[in-house]
């Protein structure tokens, strides 16, 4: 039986595999629960996952030339083509509506350190699952977090009901920040996670089902603030930001600071936070088995991944 999997992988893979490829897709399987179907599936994501391997070694080796401290290595998305980890979690569409830019203004200098985490503003981190639902997340965290700093309490909302009631968006095929807080206060608030639980996790947007009687927090609007890392970094100083960038590179990273990115925006997540001028904090939407428990630092200095193109709160 090896022996015939090892062939069939032969004909759909020209990587080069060893019994430590196959091992450590062994362990893949076994840490992150995966069964295969069939002996072709098995083989294409044995495949894959050499692939993966491979690209993990070139990125490491790239990381260590300019001196970056980003690891990569096995995630939760280690069995996926580069294409289909875009097609599942990287949800990200832009926004046709006209922005109001803002520039944050602080009574003085800005903090060398700022997390908001630790300061009690940001809720625990939540799975997105296989569903291009990234946008509708990274807003339910900013008006979780700036309902708290607005003294409205630090609760858990309900990224379903903006995934699938939001109809300016396109739930599971993707959608951004802009009109998912338009939605908000257009339908006068957002139900707790409690009262409208998450179930779009394999795939399928669902039908709104919201209910205005359990309204838990309203929003008055949103502000899209100025580019710029300056302009981020002011911002966090007053709390933390829903940010959309590229995360396409994201999907082997492990722990470190990341240093290096592609340019091209699809994914939208919270940005909790930095440490003086080295690193940005952000909250992601894929759990706590990826990554920092969840996080990732991105560099800051050079707008990594775009990191503060895209950066807005809602206002109440």
């Amino acid at each position: 039986m090896r022996f015939f999997l090892l062939a069939l992988v032969a004909c759909v893979s020209a990587v080069t595999l060893n019994s430590g490829v196959t091992d450590a897709f062994g362990k893949f399987m076994a840490k992150y629960d995966r069964t295969y179907d069939t002996v072709e599936e098995y083989a294409k994501r044995l495949s894959i996952f050499a692939d993966n391997m491979e690209r993990v070694n070139k990125m490491n080796a790239e990381h260590i030339l300019i001196s970056g401290e980003a690891v990569f290595g096995v995630t939760p998305f280690s069995d996926l083509s580069p294409k289909e980890f875009k097609q599942y979690y990287l949800g990200y569409k832009p926004s046709n509506v006209t922005k109001t830019y803002v520039s944050v203004e602080l009574d003085g200098p800005v903090a060398n350190d700022i997390d908001w985490v630790s300061k009690g503003a940001v809720t625990p981190v939540k799975d997105q699952g296989r569903c291009g639902s990234c946008w509708a997340f990274s807003a339910t965290a900013a008006i979780e977090s700036y309902a708290q700093l607005a003294g409205k309490g630090l609760k858990v909302l309900s990224a379903q009901q903006i995934n699938s009631c939001d109809k300016e968006d396109g739930g599971c095929n993707g959608g951004n920040t802009e009109t998912a807080y338009d939605y908000v206060k257009e339908a006068g608030g957002i139900e707790l996670e409690s009262d409208y639980p998450y179930t779009s996790g394999g795939g399928e947007t669902g039908r709104c089902k919201f209910n205005s009687g359990r309204v838990a927090i309203s929003i008055s609007g949103y502000h899209s603030i100025s580019g710029g890392e300056s302009n981020l970094k002011s911002a966090l100083n007053k709390g933390p930001a829903s940010v959309c960038l590229a995360a396409s590179s994201w999907q082997s990273y492990s722990g470190g600071i990341l240093s290096r990115c592609d340019n091209e925006v699809d994914h939208c997540v919270q940005t909790t936070g930095y440490s003086g001028s080295s690193y940005w904090r952000i909250r992601n939407s894929w759990g706590t088995g990826w990554g920092e428990r969840g996080f990732i630092r991105l560099q800051q200095g050079h707008d990594l991944c775009k990191v503060s193109d895209d950066a807005t709160y809602p206002t109440y």
